[in-house]
């Protein structure tokens, strides 16, 4: 009798991420069905993701964190800003836990979240924030509430020299600008700021601003307009439209990340510069967002929260009650959602900072009052507590494009699976899989034997690369006419996988 047909299928790359929107025959072979508590790299492989730790022993307060922020002077020294239950905290980054985080006197808002602009006051940089009330400014050791004859904002941005802002409740259509290099003057025409009046599309409530380029732009609820210019006086302060059909209405989740800036609206993750607006996602890409945000109720929506990682030139997106998603700006792919820690509590904001290296850092605040580190070094359980103990396990599930092997109409029966690792000393990692009749697992090796390898080589100097690449041998059971195979991790670290291989039989046809 001659031997059966042998057959292959192949994850050969998973640069194109997260695809849990397309149905499965049309996933590309780079793609994910799931992608949950993973992160992409650089360089095609996907990865674990790091975990959070507290950097205090106590909450700051018991209430949530609303807003923080990363004050980077020009000296080079960096200070640590955050709000809570209507006080400003500030700290230092530090390689010692835990951090002294200092209460500092005056009275902020207890429940709208800051913005937070660096600029300065005429003389010299300071930090303003706007809670909805007149502006309030830090000068790096002392508070200084409520400014005389400034506006109400709940949103600052710097913008040609200048302090712009909105959110004002009585001029709820307007914007308010500064003198050149004096935000004290915010919206004061006896001193060289002033208001401008939006009505590009009709009496649309402007929501939120970014500074692109050379121009201001301003989000309103459906819609963006734009203020261009190109020096310090040379501002066209007639508002003129960018689009009527899409704004958002999740201010805090505008983010400029060099010449663009993203922010969530009703239909998902949207990109724009100065000249157009277009969706990030695509028919091969689509976003994983979308269906997360449709679920939202108007308060949930308005919670969303996002931050650029500059390290991992990651966009993070925190939605209530789902965790973070990750959109990979290089690979333009997603990830996630992060769960665990990002879910429970809640987190209320995101911010990038710098360490205690001067290397780009991530920290989010949370519904319990705490500021917590992302990606913590060596720690891989969420909410690990600031003496270096507790925290909760979380789990990388990764699902790869379901395979067919060629003919969705012809049964198989499994052979072997080889995936190329990285374990990191992982002791809790699993390849699991089922068929449309049964299903398997099968439990990688934490020491090298010779029947669980089948070779090694060096795949180059990236992330994922280098001498311990290896290539594991997984052991399958089990037939069907298409399989799902599954990478998952629960252990205390963050293996790398680069690549995946199935090995079946024709059995026949249906």
């Amino acid at each position: 009798m001659a031997d059966r047909e042998k057959i292959v299928d192949q994850q050969p790359k998973f640069d194109g991420g997260l695809n849990n929107v397309s149905d499965d025959p049309a996933l590309l072979p780079n793609q994910l069905r799931r992608a949950d508590n993973a992160r992409l790299t650089d360089y095609g492989a996907i990865t674990k993701r790091g975990g959070t730790k507290r950097t205090s022993a106590t909450p700051l307060a018991s209430a949530p964190i609303l807003n923080g922020y990363t004050w980077r002077k020009d000296g080079g020294t960096q200070q640590l800003m955050a709000v809570c239950n209507g006080t400003l905290y500030t700290s230092t980054f530090s390689a010692s836990y835990p951090w002294t985080w200092v209460a500092q006197a005056g009275a902020l808002s207890t429940t709208v979240p800051p913005s937070f602009a660096q600029f300065r006051n005429g003389t010299v940089d300071v930090v303003y924030i706007a809670d909805g009330g007149q502006l309030s400014v830090w000068s790096g050791s002392a508070l200084n509430t409520d400014l005389s004859g400034t506006v109400a904002t709940e949103t600052i941005v710097v913008h040609n020299e200048r302090l712009w802002g909105c959110g004002n409740s009585t001029f709820p259509d307007s914007i308010f600008y500064s003198a050149l290099n004096n935000g004290s003057t915010l919206g004061d025409g006896t001193s060289g700021g002033g208001q401008i009046i939006v009505r590009t599309f009709s009496d649309e409530t402007v929501v939120g601003l970014a500074s692109v380029n050379t121009s201001l732009l301003i989000f309103h609820r459906r819609g963006i307009s734009r203020l261009t210019g190109y020096g310090q006086d040379d501002i066209t302060v007639a508002p003129q439209g960018l689009t009527a059909d899409v704004g958002t209405i999740a201010p805090k989740s505008i983010t400029g990340i060099g010449n663009l800036a993203f922010f969530i609206s009703e239909r998902g993750l949207y990109k724009c510069n100065e000249a157009e607006v277009a969706p990030v996602g695509t028919v091969d890409t689509p976003d994983p967002t979308l269906a997360a945000i449709r679920n939202l109720t108007s308060n949930d929506f308005a919670n969303i929260r996002t931050t650029f990682n500059r390290s991992t030139r990651e966009l993070w997106i925190s939605i209530p009650n789902y965790g973070v998603y990750v959109y990979h700006t290089i690979l333009q792919a997603w990830s996630g959602p992060w769960d665990t820690g990002y879910v429970s509590p809640a987190t209320t904001t995101l911010f990038d900072s710098v360490d205690f290296n001067g290397l780009p850092a991530t920290l989010k605040g949370d519904a319990s009052g705490y500021i917590t580190v992302c990606d913590a070094n060596g720690v891989f359980v969420d909410n690990q507590l600031s003496d270096g103990t507790g925290g909760t396990t979380y789990t990388m599930t990764a699902q790869l494009h379901r395979m067919y092997c060629g003919d969705d109409a012809l049964a198989k029966s499994l052979r072997f699976g080889y995936i190329t690792a990285q374990l990191k000393g992982s002791n809790s990692t699993s390849i699991t899989w089922r068929t449309d009749t049964d299903a398997g697992a099968f439990t990688l090796p934490t020491a090298f034997s010779s029947g669980g390898l089948w070779g090694y080589g060096s795949w180059g100097s990236g992330s994922w690369g280098g001498p311990s690449s290896r290539n594991y041998r997984v052991q399958m059971s089990g037939t069907g006419y298409y399989i799902d195979v599954y990478i998952i991790d629960s252990g205390a670290a963050a293996p790398i996988f680069s690549r995946f291989q199935l090995e079946t039989f024709a059995l026949g046809r249906r």
